[in-house]
């Protein structure tokens, strides 16, 4: 068996890595991630099919594979659009695909739920994921402001609850911790170019020995969280296992990312809370579907 995507999902990452580049030009995350005009609309990523991309119609369509590849180079971005919660929601429910704008779902993390992108006004929350069934329904306010305090893309409530089947919970974990992967990846780079940069004692401190072994223990953890996740989307009986081992590895190089930028690391300037963060709650939500459908 191949562990490589198939075309469709060689393809589609090409053109999501594409989309990232062009609209952000490559800038700072922190020029573009905080609330305000997303660099990419919404209607931009509908217009060409995105959020579309991982339906499967007769049997063609993406695999669990290919989502896990799409969902990293998205991640590498760090774009505050609902791309990957309206792409799940709409291969795995019917009910979502007549939504005409952004779609997301409830996750149970104990006496509330959380819900991806729940701030925005126009998104919908599906009741169901896995099945035929199941409605849309706009997002139940939560308390005080709603906004869960490790992600600000999460909207906690204690009303709503999407009601997942086993195989939709492992293609959720999967893909958050893919678009973790690839926030982790995107922290490596900018680790790494910022110590090419950044001088101390007329040197650039990557040149120290001790920032070298930080950068290289952070690529084998995103190494290490790559590997999982390609085994979990293809052996999906450990589905969760892999999730929550690689979310924890991309924490781990998130943690260096901020100890490599040094006392910069921890500035909002630096924007690299904003990767941090969506690593946070990937692994709190990888490791809450493991314990209620592992």
């Amino acid at each position: 068996m191949s562990t490589l995507p198939t075309e469709f999902g060689s393809t589609g990452a090409d053109g999501i890595r594409d989309l990232v580049q062009r609209a952000t030009s490559r800038a700072p995350i922190a020029a573009y991630a905080e609330e305000g005009i997303p660099p990419v609309s919404w209607s931009a990523i509908a217009d060409a099919g995105w959020d579309e991309a991982g339906i499967v119609e007769d049997g063609d369509g993406a695999t669990t594979r290919d989502l896990v590849e799409i969902a990293r180079e998205w991640g590498y971005g760090c774009i505050p659009q609902p791309l990957l919660p309206t792409l799940l929601a709409k291969r795995l429910s019917r009910v979502a695909r007549s939504a005409a704008g952004p779609v997301t779902f409830a996750l149970s993390m104990g006496e509330k739920s959380l819900v991806p992108f729940g701030q925005i006004e126009a998104i919908s929350v599906v009741t169901e994921l896995g099945t035929d069934g199941g409605e849309l329904h706009p997002v139940s306010e939560g308390e005080p402001d709603g906004l869960d305090l490790i992600a600000r893309g999460l909207r906690s409530t204690a009303s709503q609850t999407t009601t997942l089947t086993t195989l939709a919970a492992r293609e959720v974990a999967l893909v958050f911790a893919a678009e973790a992967l690839g926030g982790a990846e995107r922290l490596l780079s900018d680790s790494i170019e910022f110590a090419k940069q950044r001088t101390q004692f007329g040197r650039p401190v990557g040149s120290f020995q001790a920032v070298k072994h930080k950068i290289a223990d952070a690529a084998i953890a995103v190494e290490a969280a790559e590997t999982a996740l390609i085994w979990g989307s293809q052996r999906q009986e450990n589905a969760f296992r892999a999730s929550v081992f690689a979310t924890d590895r991309c924490v781990d190089a998130a943690e260096i990312a901020v100890q490599v930028h040094g006392g910069l690391g921890f500035t909002w300037e630096a924007g690299l809370h904003f990767p941090f963060r969506k690593l946070l709650s990937a692994h709190r939500v990888a490791a809450s579907l493991e314990h209620d459908h592992g």
